[in-house]
């Protein structure tokens, strides 16, 4: 068990067995007492947590695992670097890593870097994250490249060694990557997710444009969790405001189920503005194609929600909020798109959008939305023209 967390039962479980049993499969009891659940929040149990650290730490020291304090760290990585690049076992592998991890949340950022460009350990632990592999990878393959993505994105390279990886067979680290995210442990698809935000801001435009399926759908799984951390969030939005617009990115993206999965996190988020920037930005790229447009609207509150953000968040909400709203006024009118937005109070927010946003281009984009349909929305008795300019 890794990450703890109770149920409204009063029962403990691993967050991603638990997260698996309600979320994939859908179930709504306690896999143990058989109670129904009424509450499927995921309460961190940090006593627990810390019971198992504290028992895996005494373990490993029984094991040799953990590094004397006595030990000079400098030769320890040096010796640690030798082990990693001799050894063939997965087993020793597996051991090389964990050791390194423990070492380098030990360290200070400073040290660690240092270290890290000496030994020339990022290159190192890039060449197990890139072992030849496929999609029906064997369980212990996957553990090792997993550990090792994780000791990769603790190494935090430097742009320059993490633009010289990436470079490594025209992005080969992309695909072994997107199997982590999809099937490695829980841990290691949170730090894979760090990880490709900082890749992707650096990789070329031909290696956004191969990205395979199996990404985007993984990414919409763990977006999916509403326990995600605020950072892993923001990690994955990240990757798709820089990657939706290359290749067929779009149509992977909402082919994958992204769609409800966003509307669904900003109708929960309330204050935080780079997420709600962020969710907006991807929901506005992907309503820029018929598809997305239609999982939208197909969505129950997916015009509410977007509406919702208006005049609440930031400027940067409401102008990307009133773009979606435009994109849907002038290509959705057959849809019931312009009912539905008098009757959710989506014109009334634009009235106020007219009157009040300071955003110049925002009030002319309200303004578009009203010469598209003000004669429909005139026949409403509850059309505000009091507000009118």
């Amino acid at each position: 068990m890794e990450d703890p967390v109770t149920i409204s039962s009063g029962i403990s479980y691993d967050r991603h067995s638990i997260d698996r049993w309600l979320s994939i499969y859908d179930h709504k009891t306690c896999p143990v007492t058989k109670q129904a659940l009424s509450d499927r929040a995921l309460i961190p149990n940090t006593t627990l947590l810390r019971l198992i650290q504290s028992w895996t730490a005494k373990v490993q020291r029984s094991k040799g695992l953990l590094l004397d304090a006595s030990t000079p760290r400098r030769f320890d990585v040096s010796k640690l670097c030798q082990e990693l690049g001799e050894a063939l076992e997965l087993e020793a592998q597996l051991k090389c890593l964990k050791k390194i991890k423990i070492l380098i949340q030990e360290d200070d950022d400073d040290y660690r870097r240092v270290v890290m460009e000496k030994a020339g350990l990022a290159s190192l632990v890039t060449s197990l994250v890139m072992r030849p592999s496929s999609f029906d990878q064997h369980a212990d393959d996957l553990q090792v490249m997993g550990e090792a993505a994780i000791v990769l994105q603790l190494l935090n390279p430097s742009q320059e060694e993490l633009r010289q990886i990436t470079a490594c067979k025209n992005g080969g680290i992309i695909r072994p990557l997107s199997m982590i995210l999809q099937r490695g442990t829980y841990q290691a698809r949170i730090h894979t997710a760090l990880l490709l935000r900082s890749i992707f801001k650096l990789v070329t435009d031909a290696c956004k444009c191969d990205i395979p399926m199996v990404m985007f759908e993984s990414m919409t799984e763990i977006l999916k969790d509403h326990n995600a951390s605020k950072g892993t969030t923001l990690a994955l939005l990240s990757v798709l405001m820089h990657v939706i617009p290359f290749g067929n990115n779009l149509s992977k993206v909402i082919e994958a189920g992204a769609m409800s999965v966003l509307v669904e996190l900003l109708l929960e988020e309330r204050e935080d503005r780079r997420k709600c920037e962020a969710m907006l930005y991807v929901l506005e790229a992907l309503c820029k194609r018929a598809e997305g447009r239609s999982a939208l609207i197909g969505h129950p509150a997916g015009v509410a929600t977007v509406a919702g953000k208006i005049l609440r968040v930031s400027h940067g909400v409401t102008e990307r909020a009133v773009k979606i709203l435009l994109l849907l006024c002038r290509y959705c009118v057959g849809n019931g798109v312009v009912k539905e937005m008098m009757e959710i109070g989506a014109v009334a927010k634009l009235c106020m959008v007219v009157q009040v946003e300071g955003n110049g281009k925002t009030r002319e984009k309200a303004k578009e939305i009203f010469e598209l349909h003000l004669n429909s929305w005139n026949k409403f008795p509850c059309f505000p023209l009091n507000c009118m300019p």
